[in-house]
């Protein structure tokens, strides 16, 4: 008997078992639970037809429902909406509990394995670490240690007009309405605040929109998602600002393109990375603080500083406590990202290293020097020596991942990582790969 027909005889018994004790009815003895010889608990019924076929299907050809089971019914999707940006028939949307689902037919194509950052994208092979021999680049007269990759130079910075909403220095607000307004870009993809807790992407066209979204929100909201809608008229050129690994998800968008997906990465010619240690799950969060005594209701934003998490009502502050004892409401696919300050980016931006009330902005690339010179007349701007602060968080945030993470760390190490041998490393741990929620294949399970 060969393989192929090995496998058709094991999976027919085993549909046979199952119809069975469906013909025996309640009070039956359970019938047993069919999983493919890779022992995937993502195995369903298109699996069990390819065998019995006698033809399997390619273990690594990757529907939808593959990656739900390995990142998002696993617990580890962080929220980037890459998978929704990857995917060429527009057959990824958000579903009720917030997470990516299946709007209608998956093709298979495996996009969105191919482009998460928490299942085929190994991100850390992405974007250079060190840029010579002794892993440092000058920045200015500063080395620059290789968890900071390749920066150009270095500043603390305040806008010369703030708008009252905006995080620290307001670096990103002032550098955004200058570069609207010299017609740098068109467009810039942000997240605007809905509430305290949760925030939405929004594709802001003109100064005005930009300071309505001014202000830090620790929701990640699946920004990328607007690059699968067709910018509008007029809009050619647009930035982005996101999380280091919105900002990776971007990078290989732009570095793969594919001609059958309608994107509109192509137009990102500017992307900001926002230094991030974790976000969180916005309705955990908000459990956690009205556990902790604040009446949610009153809270108009929410911020990390110094190490505390920090919630303001519109006048006053409401609560300080260390950030650590909200790690419950975290995401938990953070852990495994080893990116503190957005080493794609041609601009990161964050508060460490800078006094109270400005921002660290650090100068990475061409096109960052390009939108920098555009925008320094709008800003208040010293040079910036001291990174200290900044190697500490970026060497804890990648000790971390290296600890979280089931795969190596591996920088020089390939670009991707398959299902399979996701599969193999992630086996029996609390991040395993899960039988994904019935909704998110619903068209599977009535179309297939």
């Amino acid at each position: 008997m060969n393989q192929a027909q090995e496998h058709m005889s094991t999976t027919m018994s085993l549909v046979e078992d199952r119809r069975a004790g469906a013909d025996r009815g309640a009070g039956a003895p359970a019938m047993k639970q069919w999983r493919s010889p890779l022992g995937d608990p993502a195995a369903d019924l298109r699996d069990e037809i390819a065998l019995a076929g006698g033809v399997p299907e390619l273990p690594d050809k990757i529907w939808f429902h593959k990656t739900a089971a390995a990142v998002i019914d696993a617990g580890r999707c962080v929220g980037c909406g890459g998978c929704i940006a990857a995917c060429p028939s527009r057959s990824i949307g958000v579903a009720e509990d917030g997470k990516p689902t299946l709007v209608k037919m998956c093709t298979g194509c495996s996009a969105c394995w191919d482009y998460c950052p928490l299942a085929g994208l190994r991100t850390e092979a992405l974007h250079a670490y060190a840029t010579d021999a002794s892993g440092s680049r000058a920045a200015g007269d500063t080395a620059v240690p290789i968890e900071l990759g390749r920066i150009d130079s270095a500043w603390s910075v305040t806008g010369r007009t703030r708008a009252a909403e905006v995080q620290d220095g307001g670096a990103v607000t002032a550098l955004l309405c200058q570069l609207l307004s010299t017609g740098f870009i068109d467009g810039a993809i942000v997240t605007r605040r809905i509430d305290a807790f949760h925030g939405e992407p929004f594709l802001a066209t003109s100064p005005e929109e930009v300071r309505a979204a001014a202000g830090s929100v620790y929701h990640q909201s699946h920004p990328l998602t607007v690059l699968n809608e067709p910018l509008p008229n007029g809009v050619a050129r647009i930035a982005f600002v996101g999380t280091p690994c919105q900002v990776s998800v971007l990078r290989a968008l732009q570095r793969f393109p594919w001609k059958y997906r309608r994107s509109s990465a192509g137009a990102a010619v500017l992307a900001i990375g926002l230094f991030c240690t974790r976000s969180f799950e916005p309705d955990k969060l908000e459990e956690a603080v009205g556990a902790a005594g604040v009446a949610t209701s009153q809270a108009a934003r929410v911020d990390v500083r110094d190490g505390d998490l920090v919630v303001r009502s519109a006048t006053t502050e409401l609560l300080r406590r260390p950030v650590k004892e909200f790690h419950a409401a975290s995401l938990k696919g953070c852990d495994e990202c080893a990116d503190f300050t957005g080493l794609g980016a041609d601009l990161a931006v964050g508060n460490l290293a800078s006094e109270p009330g400005r921002s660290t902005v650090l100068v990475r690339t061409e096109a960052g020097r390009d939108a920098w010179e555009a925008v320094t007349r709008a800003l208040d701007v010293r040079p910036l020596e001291d990174l200290s602060p900044v190697v500490r968080a970026a060497a804890r945030d990648r000790n971390r991942a290296v600890r979280s993470l089931a795969r190596p760390f591996d920088p020089e190490g390939p670009l991707w990582t398959s299902y399979t041998e996701h599969l193999d490393l992630y086996a029996g741990g609390e991040r395993s790969v899960q039988a994904p929620a019935k909704f998110r294949s619903h068209h599977f399970e009535v179309t297939c």
